[in-house]
């Protein structure tokens, strides 16, 4: 098949969604279809990446680093690219981006199945005002239309696939994020439930400050543990301002380090944003570590299958720290390497590749 991803942001923009369609794309790739994405970047261009075509266009009006604006014309290019690129299939992501919007039109006006990927579980969830009324009119108009629009929706969680229903009336299928995984299970690492770790944007809600006063309370109770706070972001001075005794603020890593941080660790994850699924949890697992985190979406699914995720009663400070509490006075044993292979991106592309099959059959 020849797949078109038509996204607003793509690496090197670094972000959960980002890395979703980057992984997905390779795996696509990995199984022998042929990839093109396009997105939006100051640094505009097309190149050859991992043996797919990589089309990057000015980007306008950059919003928080998040949502950008395609160029003048971009509606009529990109029908003009899947006309003559014979594509079989279009992949948009989040109903709230330009590129979503244009990307179902133009797949719809070229009669090109087109699927949308929700990756949020709700509105956007801000402290702004402003930003929470406007995100709501957008929901409500043009990403209520794009999933109306679509040949077929997806969900990254059972929470995401609920939002698209209550928004839109869609009916969505669960796709979940992964990660990947390599050929042969590395050794099972050493237990370090001591050494717990924060990965994530230090945006507000994302629980960065929750984390620190989680490291600073158990300190205070004679518990020996260590903090690593991993990620940057508008809140990066404050949160290297607030850091407490034990913490390291380490700021943006490589992948490889994330998980050098994780391996046999103490994920905490405290945010109260509208997440989708967040393949921290996944990669926490990956690296014989445990999870504790606040309710949200994936997080059930993984500890009904027998992962060692701890959730709180609630979303707050003291049920954060009973529940790391309760993980150190039992850390359990390392999650065992089989069950994993289902969260895996070889196992996602195949699911993925299932749905374009069937679409691009029922001519939809």
């Amino acid at each position: 098949m020849r797949i078109a991803f038509l996204v607003n942001n793509y690496p090197p923009h670094v972000g959960g969604l980002e890395m979703h369609v980057h992984a997905l794309a390779c795996a696509l790739r990995g199984r022998g279809h042929d990839v093109t994405v396009v997105a939006l970047s100051d640094s505009p261009g097309e190149s050859d990446e991992e043996d797919m075509h990589v089309i990057r266009l000015r980007e306008r009006f950059r919003i928080a680093d998040v949502l950008a604006f395609p160029p003048l014309g971009t509606a009529r290019r990109l029908r003009q690219m899947l006309r003559d690129g014979g594509f079989d299939l279009v992949s948009v992501h989040t109903r709230f981006f330009p590129m979503t919007w244009l990307g179902v039109d133009a797949a719809r006006a070229c009669g090109i199945p087109v699927v949308v990927t929700e990756h949020g579980s709700g509105y956007v969830a801000s402290n702004s005002p402003i930003i929470a009324v406007a995100s709501r009119i957008v929901d409500l108009t043009f990403g209520r239309r794009a999933l109306r629009r679509a040949s077929h929706v997806i969900g990254v969680s059972e929470n995401a696939v609920a939002f698209v229903k209550r928004l839109s009336g869609a009916e969505a299928e669960v796709f979940y994020n992964a990660i990947d995984l390599p050929a042969q299970a590395p050794e099972t690492p050493a237990r370090n439930p001591k050494h717990l770790v924060f990965v994530g944007r230090l945006v507000p809600g994302k629980g960065w400050e929750a984390f620190m006063e989680t490291v600073t309370q158990l300190r205070a109770k004679g518990f020996d543990v260590t903090g690593s706070l991993l990620g940057n972001g508008p809140d990066e001075e404050a949160a290297r301002r607030a850091a407490p005794d034990g913490v390291t603020v380490h700021g943006r890593v490589s992948p490889a380090e994330v998980g050098v941080q994780l391996r046999g660790a103490t994920l905490v994850n405290p945010t109260v944003l509208s997440e989708g699924f967040q393949t921290t949890l996944l990669e926490a697992l990956a690296a014989g570590g445990q999870v504790v985190t606040y309710p949200v979406p994936g997080a059930q699914v993984l500890a009904d299958d027998g992962a060692p995720v701890m959730i709180t009663d609630r979303r707050d400070q003291t049920s954060l720290r009973q529940a790391v509490e309760a993980v150190l006075d039992d850390p359990g044993e390392p999650y065992p390497w089989p069950k994993l292979e289902k969260w895996s991106w070889r196992n996602r592309a195949a699911q993925f590749e299932a749905i374009a099959a069937e679409l691009i059959r029922a001519g939809q």
